[in-house]
């Protein structure tokens, strides 16, 4: 069977709502540029195809990126008009085209974001799926906490695969993403995608290691997933369910963290 392609990068700030496994009806808010992904990981699995500015500080991307009153606006006039409607979205998520808490305003936008929705969808929640590149930074924990499901990657316990599979940008420390979880604990999420072929996370070896590194974090649970959409490495391959649910007894036997298979 050929594999499926990678999709184009989301156009403007407010894409959606849109069906999500994980969330249900989501309504999506890229505070990144159309034009290039901007992260500081550049994962060989993700769905937009590679980094096209790879890079641990926000500041570097300043100028290609939206700013905190276009944001505002543009959200305010999605949620206005799916009111209108009737058809308010489950949640509003922090997402598209890279990482969004590499943009310098984030704590404000994430600030922004709540008095939208207690206004206008106040039955919504809010939601981010973040690379976890920034959690060491206590103003960025402090935002995160601030959103009802604050989803965070954390694909591998080990630094080496780390690298291979999600190769970060300079400066992006595995051992500082590990401490900003710790920190975070039972408030957080947990997202982990797993594959094989060019590099594999779902060996015995591999899952013990995050199993371990999952355990020292404690969080909420972890959602356990794979390839559904065509990733950047054409190298990679799904992962069978059978697998994952055993990944997820492993995870609930060893560290006492429920694990929600998806896929």
């Amino acid at each position: 069977m050929e594999q499926a392609q990678t999709i184009p990068l989301q156009q403007g700030i407010v894409y959606g709502p849109v069906r999500s496994r994980r969330l249900g009806l989501s309504l999506g808010l890229n505070v990144l540029p159309d034009e290039a992904k901007a992260c500081s990981l550049n994962c060989r699995y993700c769905q937009y195809s590679w980094t096209g500015l790879l890079t641990a500080s926000g500041e570097k991307v300043r100028a290609f990126l939206p700013s905190r009153e276009e944001i505002r606006e543009a959200v305010e006039r999605a949620l206005r008009e799916l009111a209108r409607r009737g058809t308010p979205p489950d949640v509003l998520t922090f997402s598209g085209n890279g990482e969004s808490t590499l943009h310098p305003d984030f704590p404000a936008l994430v600030e922004d974001l709540l008095v939208l929705r207690d206004r206008l969808a106040p039955a919504c929640r809010t939601a981010i799926l973040s690379n976890a590149t920034t959690v060491d930074r206590e103003e960025i924990r402090k935002a995160l906490l601030r959103l009802d499901d604050p989803i965070l990657k954390l694909d591998t316990g080990r630094e080496d695969t780390f690298r291979r599979l999600n190769a970060p940008a300079p400066g992006v420390r595995f051992a500082a993403i590990l401490e900003g979880l710790r920190a975070l604990g039972s408030a957080a999420i947990l997202q982990a995608l797993f594959v094989r072929g060019a590099v594999d996370n779902a060996t015995d070896g591999e899952v013990g290691a995050w199993v371990e590194a999952v355990a020292s974090i404690r969080p909420r649970y972890v959602q356990i997933y794979t390839l559904d959409r065509g990733p950047a490495d054409r190298g990679l391959l799904p992962v069978e369910p059978e697998r994952l649910r055993a990944i997820a007894r492993t995870l609930e036997e060893r560290a006492g963290v429920p694990g929600h298979v998806y896929g």
